[in-house]
């Protein structure tokens, strides 16, 4: 790593304060809160206390702003970008543009995230279960359930469970070579490895800014090619309707195909600059040199929780993973509220598995923290 890269993560470490006395190592569950991020949320309830008409007139500049932040970190035209409220809504809005045959199957792997499935259920598809070997390329095992009528594939970039990473590239072939859609789940992905929907053969992509790109709670992100949105958008507001003073009530006005028409009502107004803002934190540091921070850590997390007799759920080889581990342990939350006493967080599910998600700004000495807190755990019990 060049100086200059590190320079831009030390940067990116001082924005969030609460890094000065906590290990923070849950970003892909939320995000800790960088100053910026907090510094345009406080702009706006001020400018909101002091002279709300201030907002009434740039309703739409926060937004647009946010939109173009999104597009360019994803490699999308800001026209194919909508802003939701979160990853399921814009997951139901996707499959909604995406026009899937109605009975057609959507192809997912035991690490999809449940609303992929759920969704395609709920839009009258079909969906087949595709059973993946441990760190393997899932490419193959989508191939073999493959059939003329499979229209979709529906993978969560990076899986939530166990961390495991596909490779775009393996799937956006297979799909050109049947005719398939590729519909991916980016919101463990995008902020931490470079996610690019031109290059990486995606149609369709949804993600949050509330984990990876350092934003709030209540934001989320749909963004569809142009090329892929065969269906029309359900709802109609004012927002997409595009209305001003007049309109006609006996008639419905035209509203515009693919993202840009799921925006039916106003977004959350307050949110949209902080949003842009975390977005702008991850591009400064760069996606490229977070993610070779994020690989090395979670290597020595890895191995560290290997060389501890620990279970890690997590795929060995590097390229099947990126800023998610798993490992799993009797009783998991009981560990993670041991690891918070020791200025550690992590999240410790009931199911008995325990997750570590390092971000960019995290450093050797917070796995340090980690594995020493593991430590004294162990010698406890």
């Amino acid at each position: 790593m060049t100086d200059p890269e590190r320079e831009r993560l030390a940067a990116l470490r001082a924005a969030v304060p609460l890094l000065a006395t906590r290990a923070y190592l849950f970003s892909g569950g939320i995000a800790p809160l960088a100053e910026p991020v907090r510094a345009e949320m406080a702009t706006w309830v001020d400018r909101w206390a002091g002279d709300p008409l201030t907002h009434r007139a740039d309703y739409f500049g926060d937004w647009g702003r946010l939109r173009t932040e999104f597009a360019g970190l994803v490699g999308a035209a800001p026209a194919e970008v909508a802003i939701t409220e979160n990853t399921s809504r814009a997951t139901n809005l996707a499959l909604r543009l995406l026009g899937l045959p109605a009975g057609s199957t959507v192809l997912v792997d035991d690490t999809t995230y449940p609303t992929m499935a759920w969704a395609a259920l709920r839009h009258g598809l079909r969906v087949r279960l595709v059973r993946r070997a441990p760190d393997e390329a899932a490419v193959d095992a989508f191939a073999a359930l493959t059939d003329p009528g499979t229209s979709c594939l529906a993978v969560s970039h990076v899986a939530a469970l166990d961390g495991y990473r596909h490779d775009l590239a393996d799937l956006a072939g297979l799909c050109a070579d049947r005719g398939m859609r590729l519909f991916v789940d980016a919101a463990q992905s995008t902020g931490a490895v470079p996610v690019d929907m031109a290059r990486d053969g995606i149609d369709a992509l949804v993600s949050t800014a509330m984990k990876w790109l350092l934003g709030p709670p209540g934001i989320g992100f749909l963004a569809v090619r142009e090329a892929a949105a065969a269906g029309t958008p359900l709802d109609v507001g004012y927002v997409s309707a595009r209305i001003a003073d007049s309109y006609q009530l006996t008639e419905l006005p035209p509203v515009p195909s693919g993202a840009a028409g799921t925006e039916v009502g106003l977004a959350a107004l307050p949110l949209l600059a902080a949003a842009t803002a975390g977005i702008r934190l991850v591009r400064a540091a760069g996606v490229d040199t977070i993610a070779d921070r994020v690989t090395h850590l979670v290597g020595r997390v890895v191995d560290g929780l290997a060389r501890r007799g620990l279970t890690v759920l997590t795929p060995a080889q590097p390229r099947w993973r990126a800023g998610v581990v798993a490992f799993a342990v009797d009783d998991a939350p009981a560990l993670a509220g041991h690891l918070r006493e020791h200025g550690v967080d992590v999240w410790g599910y009931p199911s008995g598995r325990v997750r570590v998600d390092p971000h960019g700004f995290n450093d050797d000495d917070d796995i340090d923290r980690l594995v020493e807190g593991i430590d004294a755990w162990q010698t406890r019990r």
